[in-house]
């Protein structure tokens, strides 16, 4: 079985969210929210909070810039998500092998869903989970075996793709077959430590597992 991470594998989402949060940022007077944007990847909850909290510098509170940021967004794909390459062509050919997907993101439930729909690659998901769904975040592996029981498999028997260094490493934690597709943040030197599989795009990963 196959588990998926969205935003930066799936989705051309993150330059969105970065950009965004740059232009936000110089709204406040803030320098380049580049940084601070690859730092809180694939994290979430009280991680990610403090990271940008500190970033912003007592200019605005937290909860009021996340609010500006997620309605700049959401603003932005209103005229469409834009899919990274081999996303359909990989879930078409995962769909005709009769194998059974899972999303497990750090992004929101309703907000994986709205995305999904609206990118046209929600049917391809037998089971979709947010961040919202699990007590502990990326990089703990708890969301890849929530995925994995939602399906029926244990998470060791799953193959897992992945962009982020956290995602990875939560991954790996699992216990399943890792690729990691680097988006925006290319791997550290501990990630590439891991030993996981590393390819250029979905496609390219698929073939290095088998999957194709």
């Amino acid at each position: 079985m196959v588990l998926f991470d969205m935003d930066g594998l799936l989705l051309d989402i993150e330059r969105v969210c970065m950009q965004c949060c740059i232009e936000l940022g110089r709204e406040y007077g803030l320098p380049d929210m580049t940084d601070v944007f690859v730092r809180i990847i694939g994290l979430r909850g009280a991680e990610s909070r403090t990271i940008l909290e500190t970033a912003l510098r007592g200019s605005v509170d937290h909860d009021t810039f996340v609010k500006r940021w997620d309605a700049l967004i959401d603003a932005r794909l209103r005229t469409g998500v834009p899919l990274k390459a081999g996303a359909v062509e990989l879930l078409q050919h995962l769909d005709r092998e009769g194998l059974r997907t899972a999303v497990a993101t750090s992004t929101r439930t309703e907000t994986t869903r709205k995305h999904l729909k609206a990118a046209g690659l929600f049917g391809f998901f037998d089971v979709v989970i947010g961040g919202d769904q699990v007590s502990n975040g990326k990089p703990d592996p708890e969301i890849y075996h929530k995925a994995a029981d939602a399906i029926g498999v244990r998470a060791k028997d799953c193959i897992i793709f992945e962009d982020s260094d956290p995602g990875v490493l939560a991954a790996v934690q699992s216990g399943a077959r890792v690729v990691q597709i680097p988006d925006i943040k290319q791997p550290s030197p501990e990630t590439l430590a891991l030993g996981h599989i590393i390819a250029p795009n979905l496609v390219a990963g698929a073939r290095l597992v088998g999957l194709t």
